[in-house]
């Protein structure tokens, strides 16, 4: 559901990403509140506030440097154990993107901010693509952390004191400054007689109603002559006026008859939300005064009909994760004897002696392509499963080679736990592994395909999306199937499915740019690809930095989804416009 952001937000845009050339993020508005927080004082409860930052991580050769910069901090709120925060956060979304928040609550026993003068209750930190893909109706619940976090200097004696749990609650919700115009009709039916001589010359006025309970008028329709049913077509007010982006925004509806030479007669009013107003459609006009007069023999003053003749709203990649549709990880990885035997120093497969899958540098290429790909996209699957499959050689010791093969053992399970559990499942798999050849990607391609296939409502039938697959492919070298991977990719063009293929090591890749159709479509067979799905990226250019490896080979999935749902009429599963109409 999107949404303007409240009066009391403090917006963080990433000083790096300015005037970048690319498109212009999503920005996305977090509101906070705690329940259950330790009491410290003992004539009252805790007074919480909410101290939040934003992680920066610096590559320079083989160090990492992890830099916390504040973005700001909730409002104090005095003896409350259940605190619900009104000053929120806007945050520039990047899904390519790895953006770590803390979230850090204090009892604040002064006016100084200084921590030392105050007392630490404990810390959350999660990604914005967490927060993003596991809440559930716009908030995602987890407990309150008594630990402290790295890089900060705090008591937490008392706070490991508190023997029951305190959690924080966070509610996301997508920023738009809308420019999409609401159009709709209006009828009313039997208003109240005003003229003498005639019937009514009646008009409307719609007014937001704001936060403080002050009335905004909006748009006030034409006078229709002499009738006790006006009807007024193809009204028009954009978004952002009629309700702030707030679906819920209350909005105040008068219904006045007009006189040319005194005061304009009240018909009626009533007031309603957006949500209401396109569900019930119809509203009764109400005239107080009347009301009050005539007591129970009074009906009211006229009905009202709301009408939207066309959908206000233009789908954003963030309304997916939001509406719960998940994103499927599988990584496919090259097992040919051209990346050398793992047990050779010069192997892309390389078994490096002090391994660490904790430590980006101790990684051999592969593994940290997994790792920087992997870290970005597992928390848009709400069970954090990921599969893993292998090709181009001979597994658990089998007589033959094979091009989609389940590193887990189980052709009918392939998932793992986490990146680590991918990381896990590949080291072990090096062990056996008998690496051989050719290098083939059309079977693991039409596989995936058909997962992607697998439960998908018709096309065409603004059905929801529950689910859409990435395929990474691991690769050190050329295709030895190319025109059957053309053919596998351009059947697979029109299934919720993104491929990325990272290229490990230094061969020449110009054969995979063919397949990266971002000039030209793929075409096979006299086939032509029905949308762009292949993103090729050298994992040489970028192997210092697993961020921008992150950034670079992820940037087009947004940009796919909606391709798919635009092409094929596809929706969030819970998507508040096409919910409500």
């Amino acid at each position: 559901m999107s949404t303007a952001p409240n009066k009391n937000s403090t917006y963080y845009q990433y000083p790096d990403m300015k005037n970048n050339g690319k498109k212009i993020p999503s920005k996305v508005e977090i509101t906070i509140s705690c329940k259950n927080l330790p009491k410290f004082d003992k004539l009252s409860k805790s007074d919480p506030k909410i101290f939040i930052f934003i992680e920066n991580k610096l590559y320079n050769g083989n160090d990492v440097t992890s830099l916390w910069k504040s973005i700001g901090s909730t409002e104090r709120i005095k003896n409350n154990e259940n605190p619900v925060f009104t000053k929120s956060f806007i945050i520039d979304y990047y899904f390519e993107m790895i953006q770590n928040l803390r979230f850090v609550v204090f009892d604040m026993d002064s006016d100084s901010d200084e921590w030392k003068k105050n007392d630490y209750i404990g810390y959350v930190e999660k990604t914005l693509g967490e927060l993003i893909s596991s809440s559930k109706d716009n908030g995602y619940l987890c407990d309150i952390l008594t630990a402290i976090p790295s890089g900060i200097e705090v008591n937490n004696s008392k706070a490991q004191s508190h023997h029951s749990t305190s959690t924080m609650l966070f509610k996301v919700r997508e920023i738009v400054d809308s420019p999409i115009k609401i159009k709709f009709d209006i009828t009313c039916e039997h208003i109240d007689k005003k003229d003498t001589f005639g019937k009514s010359d009646p008009f409307v006025i719609i007014s937001r109603i704001e936060d403080d309970d002050s009335k905004v008028k909006v748009l006030e329709a034409s006078v229709i002559k002499n009738t006790l049913n006006p009807v007024w077509n193809n009204l028009e007010i954009s978004e952002s006026a009629l309700i702030n982006g707030d679906p819920d925004r209350k909005l105040f509806f008068e219904v006045y008859d007009w006189d040319k030479n005194s005061e304009n007669d009240l018909i009626g009013t009533f007031t309603t939300t957006f949500s209401l107003l396109i569900k019930q459609k119809s509203f009764m006009i109400i005239n107080e005064k009347k009301k009050e007069k005539k007591g129970d023999k009074y009906v009211n003053s006229g009905v009202l009909f709301f009408k939207i003749t066309e959908r206000p709203k233009t789908l954003e990649f963030v309304d997916f994760p939001l509406g719960g549709t998940e994103i499927l990880v599988s990584f496919a990885i090259d097992f040919t004897a051209s990346n050398g035997q793992p047990s050779e120093p010069d192997s892309l497969h390389y078994k490096k002696p002090n391994y660490d899958p904790n430590n980006f540098n101790t990684l051999n290429e592969y593994q940290k392509a997994i790792s920087s790909i992997g870290y970005v996209l597992e928390p848009y699957d709400s069970n954090r499963y990921m599969e893993i499959y292998g090709y181009g050689a001979r597994f658990f010791n089998r007589k033959t080679v094979e091009h989609d093969c389940s590193l887990t053992g189980d052709p009918d399970n392939p998932s793992v736990f986490r990146v680590a559990g991918i990381l896990e499942t590949y080291h072990k798999a090096l062990q056996t592994v008998k690496l051989s050849g050719p290098t083939n990607f059309a079977p693991i391609i039409n596989k995936m395909a058909s997962k992607a296939r697998e439960g998908l409502a018709p096309k065409n039938t603004d059905a929801p999306l529950h689910k859409y697959h990435i395929l990474t492919i691991l690769t050190d070298g050329a295709i030895s199937d190319m025109e059957n991977t053309k053919k596998a990719i351009v059947e697979a063009s029109d299934a919720p499915l993104s491929i990325i293929i990272i290229g490990i090591g230094k061969s020449n890749f110009g054969s995979m740019n063919v397949l990266d159709g971002d000039n030209n479509k793929l075409s096979s067979g006299g086939k032509t690809s029905e949308r762009d799905i292949v993103q090729f990226v050298p994992l040489s250019k970028y192997i210092n930095d697993p961020s921008l490896l992150a950034s670079e080979t992820l940037a087009e999935i947004p940009k796919q989804v909606l391709e798919f749902s635009k092409l094929y009429k596809y929706r969030p599963p819970k998507y508040y416009y096409d919910i409500i109409y």
